[in-house]
């Protein structure tokens, strides 16, 4: 297979990939490049020096792009040979372009849920009543013992802030919440590369779970917004 003439067949490409974003265009670029001409695992791509001429990026960003690709199969560097398509399914790469778009997304929902989630911790601890209190207590217990046991606790954590949502009896932002439940639920579902994911932020239920049971309002809203910039990073920070 020549790639002269593969090249000729994604001119229409050519044109320099935008900055934003620009693992996950890298990685779309790469995607798009292997369907149009119909390469198969173990074909050579295009050397890198003629990928970041084709692209206009940096070295660096392209092989930030590559280690994400390599990592799950779909491409393979041989040493002094070039790249080749791995051995993992071409439109797979449909999932790898969602999982950056999805972290894009899933960042985008945090600096919301940060807006919202003020304001609903408010209306909680000013309208709770008792037995909400040991009906959220309850779900911190589980949920607390569970990740103290090294064990799933994926339920009781969705269980947690939805209860909290439910709680402060305001039916405009409840629904609000549920608007933008698709994305949220993707919270819980996101594929983290990490031994420990969210080591960092679901100690801090605990924590705030207290703070609403003191009804300190700007102490539930300063763990909040700790808790929810752990998980920022978290998702951030994968590859």
């Amino acid at each position: 297979m020549s790639l002269n003439k593969n090249i000729m067949r994604v001119s229409r490409m050519n044109s320099k990939i935008q900055r934003t974003s620009l693992q996950s265009e890298i990685i779309r670029y790469i995607q798009n490049y292997i369907q149009e001409n119909g390469l198969k695992p173990g074909d050579r791509l295009p050397s890198q020096e003629k990928l970041i001429e084709m692209m206009g990026v940096s070295r660096t960003s392209l092989r930030e792009a590559m280690k994400t690709l390599e990592a799950r199969n779909v491409l393979e560097a041989k040493n002094g040979k070039g790249i080749y398509v791995g051995s993992q399914e071409v439109n797979n790469l449909l999932r790898l372009i969602d999982f950056a778009k999805e972290k894009e997304l899933l960042l985008d929902t945090l600096e919301v849920r940060k807006i919202l989630e003020r304001e609903i911790l408010r209306m909680v601890i000013h309208s709770v009543t008792q037995e909400e209190l040991e009906e959220l207590g309850a779900i911190t217990r589980v949920l607390m013992a569970k990740f103290r046991r090294g064990e799933q606790q994926t339920a009781e954590d969705k269980k947690f802030h939805y209860t909290i949502y439910r709680l402060s009896h305001n039916q405009v932002m409840y629904q609000l919440i549920l608007s933008i439940s698709g994305v949220m639920d993707k919270f819980w579902e996101f594929p983290l590369n990490m031994e420990d994911p969210f080591l960092e932020s679901l100690p801090l239920h605990e924590e705030l779970y207290n703070a609403i049971c003191e009804k300190n309002v700007k102490k539930a809203q300063t763990i909040n917004e700790r808790l929810l910039d752990a998980v920022y990073r978290d998702i951030r920070n994968q590859r």
